[in-house]
């Protein structure tokens, strides 16, 4: 460069201060606007965005609540006549109304795969805080879709009236749910009956539930009882085992069941000991040769073998014992009677000795305490079941264990008798007071 160009270059002029901090805003604005960007980018994915830009979803899990339907409420008139239907007397009229509700939730299987079971909650309309949870689980009705507990009009077939059983505790101040069982009203799956595990996730898996509806959550106490009648008093004691390793946060205070199924072997084989309880072989045996995969022959008579499923599914609780007769024999083969009435299933007849004592009570060792309410004059569960099962029952639980024997109570009547004193109980288990016990 000349001497003439170099005098001719004007030096610039400094950039003022002022000038230097504008230009710093600017670039900070225009980072902060960048990252926005790439936050609403990452997080509000476009409409066909790849998998991988969208919102984490939560994971389904068992105890998680699918759908629910809308309440029906009872006055308190219309609640009193509808608990007569199986309390004619004994139980005080519904000092409330009582809502109920159907809902349907998820429980797992124990290869982990997610189910979906429908449960019917009724609870005091009053909107008391703190209810205690009664989860009760149904005898027998049927294994086909259609004999679901939640499905039963008693006007039309009456399987056990569990509107009326739910109500008159609901009356009382309890959360009441009653659940299906796997399986039912699901037509991918058949309903496996008398699987003690199966049972006893489907009933825990309801008070899960049950905590999450928001017309419940805020209601409920901390204190769980279990129950149920028959089949369902089996599912009860079944949940109870299971509770700490399959749902630890639920922890149940007291278990009662109603002329429970302790034993489904001994169950099976009291049909030789004036049991009337026929048609419980074929549903067994249909529930568990899909199961366990298994055949078990001989058990039953060749003709009655033929499109057993079918006749099975076919028939809920209320046409069962005409259908199957009320003897054994012309049902069962006369070696299956006699092994019956000898003890020798077990030898005669080994895979299916070992499938029905994998579905035994046995021992329950947990704290809760537990009740079993037996009719003297029960001939479909007889009361030598409760008496075999009471040793094991006592020695293996931390809690209190009572085997109540009600004279002049069948089967059918055996929840009505016992009502007031499982209340009576149940109360007192909630005020941490002391329970008597039949263990020595």
């Amino acid at each position: 460069m000349s001497k003439i160009e170099q005098k001719l270059v004007i030096p610039p002029k400094p950039k003022s201060r002022r000038r230097r901090s504008a230009v710093k805003i600017v670039l900070l604005l225009s980072l902060i606007e960048i990252g926005v960007m790439v936050f609403l980018f990452q997080t509000i994915p476009p409409v066909n965005a790849p998998a991988s830009l969208k919102p984490v979803q939560s994971v389904p899990k068992a105890g998680d609540v699918i759908a629910k339907d809308a309440s029906i409420t009872f006055a308190p008139a219309e609640a009193t006549a509808l608990i007569a239907h199986n309390y004619p007397s004994g139980v005080p009229g519904a000092p409330v109304g009582i809502k109920k509700f159907t809902f349907h939730y998820r429980s797992a299987l124990p290869d982990g795969k997610l189910i979906t079971v429908y449960a019917r909650a009724y609870l005091p309309d009053d909107n008391r805080m703190k209810l205690p949870v009664f989860a009760f689980a149904p005898g027998t009705t049927g294994i086909g879709d259609q004999c679901a507990p939640s499905l039963e009009k008693p006007g039309v077939a009456n399987w056990g009236n569990y509107d009326s059983h739910m109500s008159a505790y609901a009356s009382q101040g309890f959360a009441a749910v009653t659940t299906d069982y796997e399986g039912m009203r699901d037509p991918s799956r058949l309903h496996h009956y008398m699987i003690g595990e199966l049972e006893g996730r489907a009933l825990l898996d309801a008070v899960r539930a049950l905590r999450q509806l928001p017309a419940t959550s805020s209601r409920l106490g901390g204190d769980v009882f279990l129950g149920g009648y028959s089949q369902g008093g089996h599912a009860a004691f079944w949940a109870d085992k299971i509770a700490e390793q399959y749902a630890p946060d639920v922890k149940p205070v007291g278990v009662v069941g109603f002329g429970p199924v302790m034993s489904v072997k001994e169950t099976l084989t009291d049909i030789t000991h004036a049991a009337n309880i026929n048609w419980f072989g074929p549903n067994v045996l249909v529930s568990y040769q899909d199961y366990y995969q298994q055949v078990y022959p001989g058990v039953l008579l060749p003709n009655r073998e033929v499109d057993l499923a079918a006749n099975v599914i076919a028939h809920c609780i209320d046409t069962d014992l005409p259908y199957w007769g009320h003897t054994p024999v012309g049902l069962y083969t006369p070696e299956f009677i006699q092994a019956a009435l000898n003890g020798t299933v077990e030898s005669s007849y080994p895979q299916f000795s070992q499938n029905l004592h994998a579905n035994a009570v046995g021992a329950v060792p947990t704290s809760s305490a537990k009740r079993i309410n037996q009719g003297a004059l029960d001939n479909v569960v007889l009361p030598s079941q409760q008496t075999a099962a009471l040793p094991e029952l006592c020695a293996s639980s931390k809690g209190a264990v009572q085997l109540m024997l009600y004279q002049k109570t069948t089967h059918y009547d055996a929840m009505l008798h016992s009502f007031g004193d499982t209340l009576t109980w149940m109360r007192a288990l909630s005020a941490r007071e002391p329970v008597a016990s039949t263990c020595l």
